[in-house]
Formats: C-alpha cells, structure tokens, sequence
C-alpha cells in the first residue's frame, strides 16, 4: 500500500498556494529576551515517552489526553502502516496539574472499532468526554481523507466508527475537525478541506465550517476571511476567548515541510479575524511544532514539537515520522504574549 508524505497529503487533491506569512527567522536579541516569556513546559514522562506523541487531545478535566502515533516510533502496538491513535490518562490527580510520570498511564493503544489498517490521525475528543472524531484514510470514505467518529460506551467499549457524512467529507482531503471556539458558537466546528472553491477550479486548502443542530452536523461551508486565507499552507485553525481577547492559532506549514504556529485574533464586533500575525516565540527552523488544542474550559493548550529531539521529518513516504513530545502553556500566558505583540495591551 502507497502512503503519502504530509506535504504529499496536503496536496492530495490539487495545488496549495502559500501566501501572507514569511519563514520563520531567528530572533533578534531583543526579541528573545522578551520570548523568554513564553517557554513551552514539557508534559512528564508518561504521558511523554521514547515512542513520541502526535496531535494531542485533551478531556475538559485535562486529564485524558488522545493522541497519534507514527508506526516507525518503534512501538510494535502501531498496527498499521502509518499511524494509530492512543490515549493516557492521569489516574492521581492530587496535586497541580500535569504532576509527574507517577500520575500517569502508560500509553495504550484504542481498539480496532477506532483504530484501522490505514492512517488514523488528529483525534478531537468532545466535552463530553466521549466523543471522539479523528481523521482516518480508510476505506468507505469519500475522498482521500475523511472525519470519522466513535463513541465510548458506558462499559468503556468504543462503538465501530462511522463516517461524519456528506455535509462534512467531500470527494477530496479532509482534516483538522475542531472546534472554531468563537463565542457563542459552541456547536460549530472548523476543519480544512481541499475541495475546489468553485466546479472546474482547482483544489483549494481553505478552511470550511459545520454547525450541529438536532443531533446532525449541518452542510459545510467555506468561511470567509480575507486574513485566513492569506495563510497559506493552513493545517489547522483553533480560537479561544480568555482575557478580553478572542485568540486564534493557525498551524502552518514551511513550504510544506514542517508546522509552525501563528497567533491571530478575532474581532466580535466587526465579526472578523485580525493580524498582527504573530510568530509562536517557540518556533524552530526545521523542526515540527504544531497542532495545537485549547481545553473546552480554555485555560491551557496543549501541543505536539520535536524541541528536544531536532530537525526531522514530518512524515515519509514509508508513514515514519519525526519523535514528539506534548508540550503545553496557560493560555492567559499566550494571550497577554500576543497582546504585547500586536500593541495591543
């Protein structure tokens, strides 16, 4: 079986073009002084451990975290060629979080009902808890990636995932199901989606949205805002309202070779997205560091980076990829870092 690179999988279905945000460069001194600000504090050992953790996600009580993992990691549990999911969960929780390696589960892999024989990847679990959607390359999808879900049952079994549907999946690539995170919408959800924008034009990475209502998730829609698409090579967008500001982070691709992230925000009384675009302080050239997740009560964010193991591959064409540890920062620590950017504090 034939498995695509990241950057390959980005450009499953057409061309994506870059635009608006610049490679990362080194800081100038000055700069990094006032970085020092903004450090990454590194999740313990478990639920971090030699196999590496990918796109985490986290319960509203922050202590299950959902996560992929790369077949090459070295951890004979990965059963596809690829990736499959797992998850953590921290079983002392006296004492402020995230604690220490004792608090924590080792690793363990979800079952076949989740898990497949293809790239199963960014798990998104719902507050409730439960609920748990993830994009897979399976088969019985309706394009080359789509959003499944599975649900955990109360005798702690994970029902056989299905497909979102045709309101969410399209013909082509889609991925990153997460939720948008502006105020009052709740229940819509943001993803990326390689769709052509119009019949006959070609394949687009724009940023596409859902909303839940009566138990089914509604037809998808482009959305519009002149700043997100002026980020090219978008993987995923989350926003979080915290300290008198609406929040965005957009993970980013260096020309299609590794994640980065930028800050963003959002204007609720004009109803759009608003630059500065500003640089994690944390980004490294030519390392992997993204997709990022804000808890459902949006007091921290967690995120996956190769910081502490170097330059490496996002994936390879044989489904490897680079070993990541779970980082994570209070996002009242991000936001005020944002705020003093863009002037705005």
């Amino acid at each position: 079986m034939s498995m695509l690179s990241r950057r390959q999988f980005l450009r499953t279905s057409g061309a994506v073009v870059a635009a608006g945000v610049a490679p990362s460069v080194l800081p100038s001194r000055r700069a990094r002084a006032a970085d020092k600000e903004l450090i990454p504090k590194k999740l313990p050992f478990p639920p971090n451990d030699e196999f590496g953790s990918y796109e985490p996600s986290i319960t509203p009580d922050s202590n299950t975290i959902y996560f992929a993992r790369f077949a090459g990691s070295g951890d004979k549990r990965v059963l596809s060629t690829t990736t499959d999911l797992f998850v953590t969960h921290r079983v002392r929780q006296s004492g402020e979080w995230p604690g220490t390696g004792a608090d924590w589960t080792p690793p363990e892999r979800l079952p076949d009902t989740v898990n497949s024989d293809s790239m199963d990847q960014e798990p998104r679990i719902m507050p409730d808890g439960k609920t748990l959607y993830f994009m897979s390359r399976r088969p019985g999808g309706r394009g080359g990636a789509d959003i499944w879900v599975s649900t955990k049952q109360p005798n702690g079994q994970w029902t056989q995932a299905q497909n979102v549907g045709p309101n969410v999946n399209s013909e082509h690539v889609d991925h990153c199901f997460m939720p948008l995170g502006l105020p009052g919408e709740d229940n819509t959800s943001v993803f990326i989606s390689l769709r052509p924008r119009e019949n006959g034009t070609p394949s687009a990475s724009d940023v596409y949205t859902s909303r839940m209502e009566n138990g089914a998730w509604q037809p998808a829609k482009r959305y519009e805002s002149k700043l997100l698409d002026s980020i090219g090579f978008k993987c995923r967008v989350n926003a979080v309202a915290r300290d008198g500001l609406v929040l965005g982070v957009v993970s980013v691709h260096d020309f299609g070779k590794f994640h980065r992230m930028v800050f963003v925000h959002y204007d609720p009384a004009t109803k759009e997205w608003k630059g500065p675009i500003v640089d994690a302080p944390f980004n490294q050239v030519n390392v992997d560091g993204a997709c990022p997740m804000f808890t459902a009560g949006g007091d921290k964010m967690i995120w996956s980076a190769g910081y502490d193991r170097g330059p490496g591959p996002v994936s390879t064409s044989g489904g490897t990829g680079s070993t990541y540890d779970l980082f994570w920062l209070k996002t009242s620590d991000i936001v005020a870092y944002y705020k003093t950017k863009a002037a705005l504090a």
